[in-house]
C-alpha cells in the first residue's frame, strides 16, 4: 500500500495524476495525521532537478490549498453560549508564480447552525517558502508571510471581528460601522476601525511590531492604550514599548515579493531567508549574528544569488550541506 501511495505522491508532483486520482489522494490525506506526515516526508525527499513537473513548489501549494490544513480548535466564552450561525464562503487566493515562492490559496470552510455549541475557531497556516492572500468574511484582505498562522472565530460576522496572529501579516481592513477589527498577538492587541497596517509577531524574533500605513489603530496591553499614527512603528520588546518613525510602505513590501531591510541583524536576516526559501542555515560563528545589514532584493533571485550578494557586504562564505541545508562561516581572511 505504501509503495502505491508513494508512487501516487511522486506522480502528483510530476503532473501525472488524473483528476480522479488527485481526488483520491486528497481524500487519503484527510484521513489521518499519519497520512499527512507520510506525504510531507515523501515531499521533503524529492529533488526538483529530477522532477518532470517544472513547478514542484506550486504543485505542493495547490494540494495544500485543498487540504484542511487549518485544524479548528474550540474555546468556550464565559456564560451561556448563544446560537451561532456559521456561514463562510470558500475563498480562492492568488497564486504568484515565482522561482522560489508562490501565493498559497487560503480556504475558509463551511459550518452549520447548531444549538448551544462552543465557538469554533478556524486557522489558516502558510508553510515555509510560501506567502498567501486571503479574504475574510467581512471583505477585509490579509496577506500572510511564510510560516504564519491566522485564526478567526466562527461568529466573526456577529460583531466579533477578532483574529489571532502568529507570524507576519499585512491587513487591509474593511470599514464596518459600529464594529472594530481586532488583531490579537502574544504581546498585545491591535484595535482597528478601517485601515492598512502590518503586524510582525514571530516568536523567535523576540519582539512584536505594528506598522501603520493608513488610517488609525490603537495598541492595547492590559490597561495601557497607545495610539499609532501613519508612518509609525510600535515595537514591544523586553516588556517595553518603543514608538518609532519608519517608512511604513517599505516595511510591507514583502507581500509584493520585495525584501527591503533596514539595519537588521544577520541572525534575523538568516531566519527570514529560511522562511522565504524553505531552507535551513547553520551559522558556525556566533560573531556573525550581531552584524547589521541593510539592503533590498526581489523574489526573482535564488537563494544562492542572495547569499552571493550578501557576501559583498558581510564577510562570510557558505557551503551546501544537503539539498536545503547551508553552513555559513566567517571568512578568516577578512
Amino acid at each position: 500500500m505504501n509503495n502505491l501511495i508513494k508512487q501516487r505522491i511522486v506522480n502528483y508532483f510530476n503532473g501525472q495524476l488524473s483528476p480522479e486520482e488527485e481526488v483520491g489522494l486528497l481524500a487519503w490525506l484527510k484521513e489521518s495525521e499519519a497520512n499527512r506526515n507520510y506525504f510531507f516526508q515523501i515531499k521533503e525527499n524529492l529533488d526538483p532537478e529530477k522532477m518532470e513537473h517544472p513547478l514542484l513548489k506550486s504543485s505542493y501549494s495547490g494540494l495544500i490549498n485543498k487540504l484542511l490544513i487549518g485544524h479548528p480548535f474550540k474555546s468556550v466564552s464565559p456564560g451561556r453560549v448563544k446560537k451561532i450561525r456559521l456561514s463562510f464562503a470558500r475563498v480562492a487566493a492568488m497564486l504568484l508564480v515565482a522561482i522560489f515562492t508562490g501565493f498559497a490559496a487560503a480556504h475558509i470552510f463551511i459550518g452549520k447552525s447548531s444549538e448551544s455549541i462552543p465557538v469554533t475557531w478556524f486557522s489558516t497556516y502558510v508553510p515555509r517558502g510560501e506567502k498567501s492572500q486571503l479574504l475574510l468574511p467581512d471583505g477585509s484582505k490579509v496577506w500572510l508571510n511564510a510560516e504564519s498562522v491566522l485564526s478567526y472565530p466562527g461568529n466573526f460576522m456577529e460583531n466579533n471581528r477578532q483574529v489571532k496572529l502568529e507570524g507576519e501579516a499585512y491587513f487591509e481592513v474593511a470599514k464596518q460601522e459600529g464594529s472594530d477589527f481586532t488583531v490579537e498577538t502574544r504581546d498585545y492587541e491591535v484595535r482597528v476601525t478601517g485601515t492598512r497596517f502590518n503586524v510582525m509577531a514571530y516568536p523567535d524574533f523576540h519582539r512584536t511590531e505594528a506598522i501603520l500605513i493608513e488610517g488609525k489603530i490603537e495598541i492595547r496591553k492590559g490597561r495601557q492604550i497607545i495610539d499609532v499614527e501613519p508612518g509609525q512603528t510600535l515595537i514591544f520588546k523586553e516588556d517595553q514599548f518603543l514608538l518609532e518613525k519608519t517608512d511604513a510602505v517599505k516595511a510591507a513590501n514583502w507581500k509584493d515579493g520585495i525584501f527591503d531591510f533596514d539595519k537588521i541583524t544577520f541572525e534575523e536576516l538568516v531566519k527570514r531567508l529560511e522562511r522565504w526559501y524553505d531552507v535551513d542555515m547553520e551559522i558556525i560563528n556566533p560573531g556573525l549574528n550581531k552584524i547589521s545589514y541593510s539592503g533590498v532584493f526581489k523574489n526573482e533571485e535564488t537563494i544562492d544569488e542572495v547569499l552571493t550578494t550578501l557576501q559583498v557586504a558581510i564577510p562570510f562564505h557558505y557551503t551546501r550541506d544537503g539539498f536545503r541545508k547551508f553552513r555559513i562561516e566567517i571568512n578568516e581572511s577578512e
